[in-house]
């Protein structure tokens, strides 16, 4: 009877040069908390400036990286460029009587709110990662934002209906289109996606009277967005057809 040689034996152990585990692609679902920074273009940006919209995702992806998914987010900005409309019932000084006959200071805000279905695919770049990759989604959903006044209760001038007069709610549909890279691991929790996405809605004032015009304001705006988008992925995955195998190199 034979045995190997201790070199033979070190030669056989020198030929597997590495063992790397790889997954099949698999279906999941994925949770994703995300951010974006706007860039308002259009209507908008006569209005406000440079906002935020802080958002939560929902996804299923298949077990060919097409993504289904739906979205909805909270916008909000402090460069409110017409915050004027208030200005009208204002003091010289810029403040606003109170029912005790005090003085206070309002500052108008920018809110809003983002909702969406999306419809995308993950273009894997790495065979070691068939879950990452170019990440393509579109959208479709509805938009709506406005100059929120948030005043104290014992100012008169902006309770109950009379704040609807000043704050231009507008609203209408939105078309995204979003273009990243999204690193998803199956083990860990470094996975997310950053990329640029651009919004276009149709939107239209919905109140029936401006107070600072003193007529009724139906504008029609085109608002665009130009954003800078990040977000964390929390993934689910169904093992089934994503299983774990180990691959030798020679």
């Amino acid at each position: 009877m034979q045995t190997a040689s201790a070199q033979e034996i070190e030669k056989d152990e020198k030929a597997v040069k590495k063992k790397k585990q790889k997954f099949d692609s698999s279906p999941a679902i994925i949770f994703s908390p995300n951010y974006a920074g706007q860039i308002p273009f259009g209507g908008v940006a006569q209005r406000f400036g440079f906002n935020s919209l802080f958002s939560a995702q929902i996804m299923y992806k298949t077990v060919s990286n097409w993504l289904i998914a739906a979205e909805g987010g909270f916008l909000f900005g402090t460069d409110v460029k017409q915050s004027y409309v208030i200005n009208n019932i204002a003091t010289s000084t810029g403040q606003f009587i109170t029912q005790n006959n005090d003085l206070t200071t309002l500052f108008p805000v920018e809110e809003g709110f983002n909702l969406k279905f999306e419809f995308g695919k993950v273009i894997p770049v790495a065979k070691r990662y068939p879950d990452a990759g170019i990440m393509l989604l579109t959208g479709v959903g509805f938009l709506e934002h406005k100059i929120a006044i948030n005043a104290p209760s014992d100012v008169p001038q902006f309770s109950g209906p009379y704040k609807k007069g000043y704050d231009r709610l507008t609203s209408g549909p939105v078309f995204s289109q979003f273009v990243g890279y999204e690193f998803c691991k199956r083990r860990g929790l470094l996975n997310g996606y950053i990329g640029m996405q651009f919004d276009i809605a149709y939107t239209e004032n919905r109140r029936p009277y401006d107070f600072y015009l003193m007529e009724p304001l139906h504008t029609k705006e085109t608002d665009m967005f130009l954003s800078f988008k990040v977000g964390w992925i929390i993934p689910k995955f169904f093992l089934a057809g994503g299983t774990e195998r180990e691959i030798f190199y020679y």
